[in-house]
């Protein structure tokens, strides 16, 4: 009776570790110096959709340096609320609006980024990126899609920072 005790909970762990490796839950956050997402390229939420293994990404993409190949790591992507950053302002010059950054995702070491931490986007965003050594570029459109790549480097530029 209490092999068939110790058996029957050495197969419940063990389905629970398979489980848990091929099934991941949590947030996942790209971070500055990681180098997690080695592999990915292109859209990177082609896989990474809800339901997928590593959980669905809201929004991903890759940073590329001035060449337009390699790519560019340890930077910062910003969600803003007002184009290029910056506030509007009244005819007086007080302001209007005031730009604000909704999200903050940090490029990992392999020039990726990438979050399923909920971010709303119905609203649309100016989405800008920080390089490491503080060069910004600003997206000038608003978007409320975040997969990055499934427009960038397909159908507009890929997204690249000076």
């Amino acid at each position: 009776m209490k092999s068939k005790f110790i058996a029957s909970g050495l197969i419940f762990v063990a389905c629970i570790a398979v489980y848990s490796c091929t099934h991941v839950s949590g947030t996942y956050i790209s971070t500055n110096g990681s180098m997690a997402s080695g592999s990915m390229k292109d859209n990177c939420m082609e896989c990474h959709q809800t339901g997928a293994t590593e959980g669905g990404f809201i929004v991903a993409g890759t940073v590329l340096a001035a060449d337009s190949v390699n790519k560019s790591p340890n930077g910062t992507v910003y969600l803003h609320t007002l184009a290029n950053g910056k506030d509007s302002l009244n005819q007086d010059g007080s302001i209007f609006l005031k730009d604000s950054i909704i999200a903050t995702i940090e490029v990992d070491g392999v020039g990726n980024f990438y979050t399923t931490h909920p971010i709303d986007l119905h609203k649309g965003v100016y989405p800008s990126v920080t390089s490491s050594s503080g060069n910004t570029t600003f997206m000038e459109g608003l978007t409320a899609n975040g997969a990055c790549n499934s427009c960038h480097g397909v159908s507009v530029g890929k997204i690249v920072v000076r």
